[in-house]
């Protein structure tokens, strides 16, 4: 038992000198002046509740703990991975990930190159039941590094994660928190949970010179959306598709997993098929449109998992 607990103060520890001691960017830095991010907000719809989104799909607060729920249902058989690869879409991140460890004198070792990132080894891995952390420096004595643009992520931004065997997880951003750096909660950025996180790391906030570090640490987390290693389940399509002259209509799926319905247009000439609307599960099942006898309109319902159904084509 006593070397158990001893390895776990070491490990403790060293997630504490992640934080307090060595700093992702060593020293003086590209931006001094870095304001300190607040947590993003949610959006509001018209009535002045607060909703989630999903995609391109608004949530309701009472939909949401519902499709929480069957998420958790259907990621019970995930198993962690060993993450190479990260892509950042909204900030143009696409770069290798290397696993780090505990360095010989106890802190986290972090990788030397500015625009690779790091796994923290030791702890969960990414797709797994609890926080998976990477780290990465925001940047260095020649200008931005792979982190520099972390702070102008958005909710429900995607970020997408792949192995060497090219499974890929797909995490949709949830929080953006900045702490001080000795003030940092290391159990919710290390330890564990029911759900399955992953926590992004740099630093912000005032460069320090005395101390050779900026004074904060900006946390990003954001909870798995998808697997490619789970089969992909499509749900139930729209049924009674049916167009006008001046719109198109259908029945709702009776699925709690489906979250809205997408519209598409297609170019009888030309096969191209565009999407025209989005419809969420509280706005009518219809959509208005200018009569084209050149064009063709189909409808599909979209899960939780963002899986599409068949396209359904109006009649």
């Amino acid at each position: 038992m006593k070397p158990i607990a001893t390895l776990s103060i070491a490990l403790f520890l060293c997630m504490a000198l992640f934080f307090i001691l060595r700093p992702l960017a060593g020293s003086q830095t590209f931006e001094e002046n870095e304001k300190k991010e607040l947590p993003i907000e949610k959006e509001s719809i018209v009535t002045g509740k607060y909703i989630d989104k999903i995609a391109e799909f608004p949530i309701l607060p009472e939909q949401s703990k519902r499709l929480q729920i069957l998420q958790q249902q259907r990621q019970k058989s995930i198993q962690g991975m060993e993450p190479t690869h990260i892509k950042i879409p909204s900030i143009e991140v696409d770069a290798i990930i290397q696993p780090t460890g505990i360095l010989e004198n106890g802190e986290m070792g972090v990788p030397d190159d500015t625009n690779v990132l790091g796994w923290f080894e030791p702890g969960y891995k990414v797709g797994a039941k609890g926080h998976a952390v990477l780290a990465g420096h925001v940047d260095s004595l020649t200008g931005p590094a792979i982190f520099y643009e972390l702070k102008k992520v958005k909710n429900e931004d995607k970020i997408i994660l792949l192995d060497d065997s090219g499974r890929e997880m797909i995490f949709v951003v949830k929080k953006m928190v900045s702490y001080k750096t000795d003030e940092a909660p290391i159990e919710e950025i290390f330890g564990k949970s029911d759900k399955r996180i992953i926590n992004l790391i740099t630093c912000t906030g005032v460069f320090n010179r005395d101390i050779g570090s900026h004074e904060e640490r900006l946390v990003v987390s954001a909870e798995l959306l998808s697997d490619s290693s789970v089969k992909e389940e499509l749900p139930e399509p729209p049924s009674n598709v049916k167009a006008t002259a001046f719109n198109i209509s259908w029945h709702a799926v009776r699925d709690d997993s489906v979250i809205g319905y997408r519209v598409y247009e297609k170019d009888r000439k030309t096969g191209e098929m565009i999407k025209i609307a989005t419809i969420s599960l509280f706005d009518r099942k219809k959509v208005e449109i200018l009569a084209n006898e050149n064009k063709n309109y189909f409808v599909t319902s979209v899960n939780v998992d963002l899986h599409e159904s068949v396209k359904i084509e109006a009649k």
